[in-house]
């Protein structure tokens, strides 16, 4: 089983079989935004993580991309370089520094469009075709959409811009506190995450704590001397920003770096493949009782008996050491979906640790024989990563599960149409199952909020369809809020999103938890097909 790439900022219908009947052309509304070809213009860090398939060998497996591209605000794709780490047939295949040639780009504008690679790996010429939206001119979210002869691949992930002062010295732009969220699979193939913070100074991690869950078997303590340099495999003259070769926790990683508080990884160790991020920490809480008093939090990840993907969403309030109005909406492949609704529940409780901003929480479904717990690294007041921990061998919760993602504190409650409003970037990813077939699906999209109504397009790819990316699909969502949105009253907030192409259309129930007005969090209830998904809305400019 494949891992999925966490949501850190942040796959619903395969369309073979949504888009098997029916008839008519779907004509798509003209674009409308002030994002341009203008809008990429620089030289960006990415990452991805999905699956890929060889049509030659008929092989699956799991695809992490990591790199750095240049954009020239024309169209043009005129360098860069990417590390691809695939796990395969019980090892780990690794194809670094590959050379990006050149390629090409559309944005549209409402902030949609594609961009090519052109890529050169052991002499052999191929491209890479991703699927963006643009949340800012410094940012996006992106899906691998490669359908071509010889491949597929797909997956989600993100980009940022990057600072080229930080180009020729990333060692010297690597220094303080950072925490990171790395996940993947371990040398077994096994789901693997890791949670934690590093200090680093004159290019040498001086100081670390580390949580691990492998294949649910957690574990937490230091992290050995670790090390920042430059990769003495990139001749000189090669486009390669920001890129190094670190040493953390014993485990060697090829990193970017986007500027001073945002570093991208991939691990280039015999056996392990992850990726992640790491973030530099600022004015964390000085204790317990100084942390945001209303949390949002998402994981997603693999479920402990490795049948299928996870997904938790949810938030809680917080005083103190005590938890209260807790909501938690579960989409598992295999139980469904489930949900969690405690006021005041027992064995709730939250530790803290002010000198590395790590913390625990814990807190009981009464209906659960076992509590639900979660340790988390603060980089700011706000906010940081998370990682499940809950260990429950029961039939409600199957064994420990893998997942992490991101903690937020709420703000701008209470939420209604008054400030959900504006263009909104769309992504998720998951699994699906569509005609017998349970593999990824991945969606990246833009709509506008008017009245609590999202409208808008996107692209969707789910792996095993015969038919590859399903672009320029109708997509119309309308959000129910309920109480004060923020779910702090116990109410929930629910969307139905509804996709159309070619005459057909297929709806996806969901709920959403609003971090503020311009982040959401959310995941399908939807049980027939099986579905299960984890996805982010993030409002534009």
């Amino acid at each position: 089983m494949k891992r999925l790439f966490p949501i850190l900022v942040a796959v619903v219908a395969l369309w073979s079989a949504a888009c098997s009947s029916g008839g008519g052309t779907t004509v798509l509304p003209p674009p409308t935004g002030k994002f341009g070809l203008t809008s990429l213009n620089g030289t960006y860090g990415f990452v991805t993580a999905g699956e890929a398939f060889v049509f030659s060998g008929g092989v699956t497996s799991s695809l992490f991309r990591t790199g750095s591209f240049v954009a020239n605000g024309g169209g043009q794709i005129t360098g860069g370089i990417e590390d691809v780490v695939q796990f395969s047939g019980g090892q780990t295949v690794q194809t670094l520094g590959i050379s990006i040639t050149g390629g090409s780009y559309t944005v549209n504008a409402n902030g949609t469009g594609n961009i090519t690679l052109n890529v050169t790996a052991n002499g052999n010429p191929s491209t890479v075709t991703l699927g963006i939206t643009l949340t800012t001119t410094s940012a996006g979210l992106l899906t691998d959409e490669t359908f071509n002869q010889t491949q597929e691949s797909t997956g989600s992930g993100n980009f940022f811009l990057q600072n080229v002062a930080d180009c020729p010295n990333p060692v010297g732009s690597v220094s303080g506190s950072y925490v990171f969220d790395f996940s993947g699979v371990d040398s077994s193939g096994a789901p693997e995450s890791l949670v934690g913070q590093f200090a680093v100074s004159g290019g040498v991690a001086t100081s670390g704590i580390t949580d691990a869950n492998d294949n649910g078997v957690l574990s937490s303590g230091a992290l050995g001397p670790g090390s920042f340099g430059t990769d003495p495999q990139i001749a000189a003259g090669t486009n390669s920003c920001g890129r190094g070769l670190a040493t953390i926790g014993g485990q060697t990683y090829e990193y970017y770096v986007v500027d001073a508080t945002r570093i991208r990884f991939i691990s280039v160790n015999t056996g392990a493949a992850l990726v992640g991020d790491a973030f530099a920490q600022n004015a964390i809480p000085t204790s317990a009782a100084n942390i945001s008093s209303n949390l949002t939090f998402i994981v997603s990840g693999q479920t402990g008996d490795g049948n299928g993907f996870i997904t938790r969403v949810g938030r809680f309030s917080t005083n103190g050491s005590t938890v209260t109005n807790a909501l938690v909406d579960t989409n598992d492949g295999d139980a469904k979906f489930t949900q969690t609704t405690e006021a005041n529940p027992t064995n709730a409780s939250v530790t803290y640790d002010p000198t590395t901003g790590r913390g625990t929480v814990t807190f009981q479904d009464h209906n659960l024989a076992l509590p639900f717990s979660f340790v988390f690294y603060l980089n700011s007041a706000t906010g940081g990563v998370i990682q499940e921990t809950t260990s429950a061998k029961n039939v409600a919760l199957g064994a420990v599960d893998v997942a992490d993602g991101s903690l937020d504190g709420q703000t701008g409650m209470p939420f209604s149409s008054s400030n959900i409003t504006g263009t909104y970037a769309m992504n998720w990813t998951g699994l699906s199952q569509q005609n017998s077939v349970f593999d990824e699906e991945d969606l990246v999209g833009q709509a506008k909020a008017s009245n609590l109504t999202l409208s808008g397009t996107a692209d969707i790819f789910q792996f095993e369809s015969i038919n590859g990316p399903q672009t320029g699909n109708l997509l119309n969502a309308p959000i129910t809020i309920g109480g004060d949105g923020a779910g702090d009253d116990l109410h929930r907030n629910t969307m139905v999103v509804t996709l159309t192409k070619n005459g057909s259309n297929a709806a996806i129930n969901c709920v959403v938890y609003f971090v503020n007005p311009q982040l959401a969090f959310f995941t399908s209830t939807s049980s027939s097909p099986t579905r299960d998904i984890a996805g982010a809305l993030e409002l534009q400019p």
